[in-house]
């Protein structure tokens, strides 16, 4: 008698939890075949976290999560986030928690996250098929022929999105589901940098402190602190790509939509206590610099650029400085507005926002309504995650349901 095969599609953080949950679950009943279009599996798991790998965090909220919550919200009910901190310390992975409660492996090496994984395939008899992409799936009576050659009882389809196409992430599963009639919401790059009109050019290079929020029509779509990146063409770092994906889908859905974005430079510091500040330096410091007035509060440079911005001479002295100059310079620190042109694409994203719908989706085994042994998980459904963890943490917990649903599918 023939055994049954489960396929997973896609052998990056979604596809490897789902191939060890498959196998598990079948134990040695049916044959687990991972099909990966790169010539190495975890490709993309190498690149996360600067290469530390945060897997996961402390703080699990569903407020840091976007798109279908609802669908993160079940899957974590069958995968909680703290069974995926036991699953790969059962793994051998050490793990460590940040002050910011990020989680990486002790190591801080995302290397030690894809062993412990590919370990635990090779130690499971899994099949890795590199450098195989699974270009089609057709229906057949008994279950679905991936390529015209190869059959499975089951698929899981765990290719990822759009983003990061370096690392194996080229949107092809989307085409994949579209050829089995599955609806898809229009798809846009997150957690990636925002580029702003007319950006000045000698911010470039500088780190700062800050609190970013993105407005469009006065209401705020998104808000984030933290370490800003300032660079040729706009802003990077957390708080820019944190807030990037509201950006980013508001400009899907309407194109002509204006956004822009509002930078605190001194979050913490109230406008009282800058003017305070300001005032006392001019009185007890008149013949100090106007350029060296910022010092204590942020990098020198942004600084010079924040005086200039209101047309005071960095060097002129602090005495002359007058109320309305004082007025507008606390303004400008507390709310410097850029217009948004648009945000930096799939190739410099971290994570692709939209994807398939809950409503496409069986929400208790992520299998689709209209192909009940094909299952999805990962960064091809619709929903996304903040910075800190959140999007492998998604990863892993829908890839260990999608594998044990599928095995269970063709099974029972």
């Amino acid at each position: 008698m023939k055994r049954p095969a489960v396929a997973i599609i896609g052998a990056g953080a979604s596809g490897l939890c789902a191939a060890i949950e498959a196998a598990v679950t079948a134990k040695g009943k049916a044959d687990i075949v991972v099909f990966e279009s790169l010539a190495r599996c975890g490709k993309k798991i190498l690149a996360t976290g600067n290469g530390r790998c945060n897997l996961s965090n402390a703080d699990t909220d569903l407020s840091h999560y976007y798109g279908d919550t609802a669908l993160v919200s079940s899957v974590f009910e069958s995968y909680s986030p703290q069974s995926t901190l036991d699953f790969f310390q059962t793994l051998g992975l050490f793990l460590r928690v940040d002050q910011a409660g990020r989680i990486y492996p002790l190591s801080n090496q995302a290397s030690a996250v894809l062993d412990a994984l590919r370990f635990e395939v090779q130690r499971l008899q899994v099949e890795i098929k590199t450098e195989t992409p699974v270009k089609t799936i057709e229906k057949t009576k008994d279950g679905y022929l991936l390529n015209g050659s190869f059959f499975a009882d089951s698929v899981v389809i765990a290719c990822g999105g759009k983003a990061a196409p370096v690392h194996g992430s080229d949107g092809s599963g989307y085409a994949l589901l579209h050829s089995l009639q599955v609806k898809t919401t229009p798809v846009f790059p997150a957690l990636t940098p925002l580029i702003i009109d007319q950006f000045p050019k000698s911010l470039k290079g500088i780190r700062a402190e800050g609190s970013i929020a993105v407005k469009n029509r006065g209401k705020i779509l998104a808000q984030s602190t933290g370490e800003i990146q300032y660079t040729d063409y706009g802003l990077s770092g957390i708080p820019a790509m944190q807030v990037s994906g509201a950006v980013s889908g508001l400009l899907t859905e309407d194109p002509n939509a204006v956004c822009h974005v509002f930078i605190d430079r001194a979050p913490g510091v109230s406008e009282e206590q800058l003017t305070d500040y300001i005032m006392r330096q001019k009185k007890e410091r008149p013949a100090l610099l106007c350029e060296d007035l910022l010092t204590g509060i942020m990098p020198k440079r942004l600084g010079v650029t924040v005086l200039t911005e209101v047309s005071v001479q960095p060097q002129k002295n602090l005495n002359a400085l007058n109320a309305g100059a004082v007025s507008a310079l606390v303004a400008n620190i507390k709310s410097k507005k850029y217009k948004i042109s648009s945000v930096c694409g799939f190739a410099e994203a971290q994570v692709t926002g939209g994807g398939v719908p809950v409503s496409e989706i069986n929400m208790q085994t992520l299998a689709l309504n209209k192909a009940a042994h094909i299952h999805v998980c990962g960064e091809i459904v619709n929903v996304h995650g903040d910075c800190g963890g959140y999007n492998l943490l998604w990863a892993w917990n829908s890839g260990r349901l999608a594998g044990y649903s599928a095995v269970k599918g063709c099974l029972c």
